[in-house]
């Protein structure tokens, strides 16, 4: 069985998953252009869209991981495969703002679904020495769709117009689902109790997850960066194109030019993650990451200079390729493999939470105190976490059990739960 991520199996399920990532991140572009200019909708209402497409995170972010543990990553994310490609479809009968909405949620819940799912399966998909290289791939299909959905999405519309694009977009979908037949797993290990029994996953273990993260040191710390960066990030949604505006006095050509600088340094720095592989899959790295997000984001936008600002974009999108791939294998590495989906769903939770809490806040503090002093504020804040688990991680003495880890211990002992 292929065990690495240049296998062909695996290599071409990754290229697939990049696709339907780049089509799932057009979606959201499309059906903002759509409301915008079929629909004439207004600033508040497009946001709305937003609102519907990030709830579900919140509201299902636990369940999601439990289908996972349940019944499986593959299943779980044909499952979300399935969903994506309803919601697009269906959004070619939609003519009014309350289908729009729905059908944004519905594409939100195939997210929540899919993310856990995609990021339990690399400990199963390749051995132990390739998981750090094939979760900094694995982030690297988002990282790609952040830079190329939005052209994937103007290009779609531009040639077949915005239904033709929900169709464009469904079969992104599909090429994920198709795909998805060549990936071979690992049989799951399985959780045995005090009587060597096998423990199932029970549908009311869904806060598991959770409680893993409170009691589990290490898991704490990642977490924190998670919500950490993630607040910063919906914090910037709405500080970005006002400092450019407000701060800079430059025209949507240069808020442009700097969104994609920070993506162009995000796919750079994933890259770099994939290549240096375990050397980053630690979590001072982690750390390290967040305060260097941190730091960048208040050299980015609390500054008057937008010399200076594309710097700072440059560094911050560097700093972020630091905390996606290298985080998820210090989750899965410092957790049971059968709760794998539901850690790394309270890790999806922790983030989404705290993104959409960031966005929410900063239109009255940006209102009060104004772009740079809020972005100070908050950069300060995200250094200060990243430099407490940074002399966190130093101090501690714990270590990773042994029936925790991806070695030998966990996978001599495998139960009969399928892919």
């Amino acid at each position: 069985m292929d065990r690495s991520p240049w296998s062909p199996r695996i290599a071409g399920f990754l290229v697939a998953e990049a696709v339907s990532a780049i089509g799932s991140f057009a979606t959201m572009v499309v059906i903002w252009g759509y409301a915008a200019y079929e629909f004439d909708a207004t600033p508040g209402e497009v946001s709305l869209y937003g609102l519907a497409f990030s709830l579900p995170g919140v509201v299902l972010g636990p369940m999601a991981g439990t289908v996972v543990d349940r019944v499986g990553p593959k299943a779980s994310l044909a499952a979300s495969k399935v969903i994506g490609i309803a919601a697009s479809l269906l959004l070619l009968a939609a003519d009014d703002f309350v289908t729009m909405a729905l059908l944004s949620a519905l594409h939100g819940v195939a997210s929540t679904f899919s993310h856990p799912a995609i990021q339990s399966m690399p400990p199963r998909l390749v051995d132990d020495a390739h998981l750090a290289r094939t979760n900094a791939l694995v982030s690297l299909t988002d990282e790609l769709s952040i830079v190329l959905g939005p052209a994937a999405a103007g290009i779609a519309i531009a040639v077949v117009g915005f239904r033709g694009a929900f169709v464009f977009d469904a079969l992104t979908y599909a090429l994920g689902l198709v795909v998805l037949p060549i990936v071979r797993l690992r049989p799951r290990a399985a959780a045995i109790d005090a009587n060597g029994a096998e423990v199932r996953v029970r549908f009311r273990d869904a806060l598991e997850g959770f409680r893993l993260v409170r009691r589990t040191p290490v898991l704490r710390r990642v977490v924190a960066c998670t919500v950490a960066v993630f607040s910063l990030y919906g914090l910037a949604l709405l500080a970005e194109p006002l400092y450019v505006r407000d701060v800079l006095h430059r025209s949507e050509a240069v808020f442009a030019a700097l969104q994609t600088s920070f993506g162009l340094c995000l796919v750079a720095g994933g890259l770099v993650a994939a290549r240096l592989g375990d050397r980053v899959a630690t979590p001072r790295f982690v750390a390290l990451g967040l305060a260097g997000s941190g730091a960048a984001a208040m050299l980015y936008l609390g500054t008057p200079w937008v010399g200076v600002a594309f710097t700072g974009v440059a560094l911050w999108g560097a700093a972020t390729s630091a905390i996606s791939g290298p985080s998820r294998t210090v989750l899965q590495r410092n957790s049971p493999e059968h709760a794998h989906g539901r850690v790394l769903a309270a890790d999806m939770f922790g983030g989404n939470t705290a993104m959409l809490l960031g966005t929410i806040v900063a239109g009255p503090v940006i209102a009060a105190l104004g772009v740079p002093w809020t972005v100070t504020i908050a950069g300060l804040g995200a250094l200060t976490v990243g430099l407490w688990a940074l002399a966190a991680d130093r101090a501690s003495s714990a270590r990773i059990p042994d029936e925790w880890t991806s070695g030998s211990s966990t996978r001599s002992t495998v139960g009969s739960a399928g892919s």
